[in-house]
């Protein structure tokens, strides 16, 4: 009797514990059917959106590149340029007045004044985005000596001059190439006083004579046009009228310091300076200061664009220095737009 019951007490323990486990196994799975399904329709939706934002990326960036392949066009165009000085480059710099790249698309060429060496990636950067739309960028300073601003002082150079001249001059060429640069501006000022020296803006290399003592400067600016070749720009700026005739052929363009002129006082350059050297009325820039002279900015438009149109082009173009205190005050270079616009109007 103990045996049997012994027994049914096992069959029964052993029926509830197969009971209990088919009730685990046929228990149904508890699933978020809505939260699944919303899920999808995000992802989708999203799937969707995603697309359409990089289709407008790439229509945006297929139209950009359009519109700087039409600025390089514009820009290899025979029409009178827009030329500046920019001081203080530093493209993280505060405010607008530090960077390169806020200069309006339609600027021909940009001379940079100082923070031209040891270039930052980012200067690298903004440098490439304002050459990708055609806008020049070149470097220039003041030469009296050889070797100024590169290695200073005469016996840092060879001991021969003409030597000593070759050398420096593809110094200079080697620095433009390193860096990209698009040329060089002759800062040229033998008839300016100098405010660091007693007497001019002269010395070994620059002569200080109008008329005499020109033959080794004659070889810098000779050596200079040969080693940047055909495709890069070579300016003069400051003293044109005391540039030897002989060596005005090396230059692309001659950058006249007109500052606070007028229409009389560009006709004066003009005569005087062809009376020099016989250049073409296209290779002169008339220039403005804007260097602490607010009211030199708003006048600059009517009087030297002004100029340019009633000439029907036949100048060179205009420039500024100090271009970019037309970015002060969120002008955004409110008067140099204007000029652009005058001397070359928009086609209707």
């Amino acid at each position: 009797m103990n045996m049997r019951n012994t027994i049914f007490a096992f069959i029964g323990t052993a029926l509830l514990v197969s009971f209990a486990a088919c009730d685990d196994w046929t228990s149904p799975e508890k699933l978020d059917v809505e939260n699944e399904a919303v899920g999808d329709l995000y992802s989708k939706r999203d799937s969707v959106k995603w697309a359409e934002e990089d289709k407008r990326h790439k229509e945006n960036e297929v139209a950009y590149e359009k519109y700087l392949e039409n600025l390089r066009a514009y820009k290899s165009t025979k029409h009178p340029i827009m030329f500046g000085w920019f001081n203080a480059w530093q493209p993280d710099g505060a405010g607008k007045y530090p960077r390169l790249s806020l200069l309006p698309d339609s600027m021909d060429v940009v001379s940079i004044w100082g923070n031209w060496h040891s270039l930052s990636e980012e200067k690298i950067k903004e440098l490439r985005s304002v050459q990708a739309k055609g806008t020049k960028v070149i470097i220039g300073w003041i030469i009296e000596d050889i070797g100024d601003q590169i290695k200073w002082g005469r016996d840092q150079w060879p001991a021969d001059d003409t030597q000593a001249i070759k050398e420096y001059a593809q110094a200079i060429v080697d620095t433009i190439n390193k860096y990209g640069y698009d040329g060089f501006d002759y800062d040229y000022e033998p008839s300016y006083a100098s405010p660091f020296k007693p007497g001019n803006h002269c010395g070994n290399l620059t002569s200080c004579s109008r008329d005499y003592n020109k033959e080794k400067e004659i070889l810098f600016m000779k050596t200079m046009r040969e080693l940047l070749g055909p495709d890069k720009l070579f300016h003069l700026n400051g003293s044109i009228h005391w540039l030897d005739p002989r060596a005005a052929q090396y230059f692309d363009r001659f950058v006249v310091q007109s500052y606070s002129g007028s229409a009389s006082s560009f006709e004066r350059w003009t005569n005087d300076i062809q009376n020099r050297l016989n250049i073409k009325p296209e290779q002169l820039v008339f220039t403005e200061s804007f260097q602490n002279k607010p009211g030199a900015r708003s006048r600059f438009p009517g009087t030297y664009a002004g100029y340019v149109a009633s000439k029907q082009g036949n100048v060179g173009g205009i420039g500024v220095f100090h271009i970019n205190e037309d970015a002060f005050e969120d002008e955004a270079y409110v008067n140099i737009r204007k000029a652009i616009s005058i001397m070359n109007p928009p086609v209707k």
